[in-house]
């Protein structure tokens, strides 16, 4: 079992610079480095690495891919609509 220091360095090695709170997010997922490596596959559009099935992204490898690709939502003080 890979140990939290690992996941995290992983996670910097795979998605490079994320936000702090994002980090922190992934790494509160307790993710294999297996599933941090399909997340960062479909990141990449290699969708196609689970063969024929073509099956969908799915638990913490889903969460981890929903993580990296969410947009921020600015702070209330700097969202100017209009």
């Amino acid at each position: 079992m890979a140990s939290k220091s690992s996941i995290h360095s992983e996670t910097l090695r795979l998605f490079g610079d994320l936000d702090d709170h994002k980090t922190r997010q992934i790494d509160k997922l307790n993710p294999t480095l297996n599933e941090l490596e399909i997340a960062a596959a479909y990141l990449a559009g290699m969708d196609d690495i689970m063969g024929k099935e073509r099956l969908p992204l799915t638990g913490i490898a889903a969460e981890v891919y929903e993580i990296v690709t969410r947009d921020e939502i600015p702070a209330e003080d700097e969202y100017r609509p209009g």
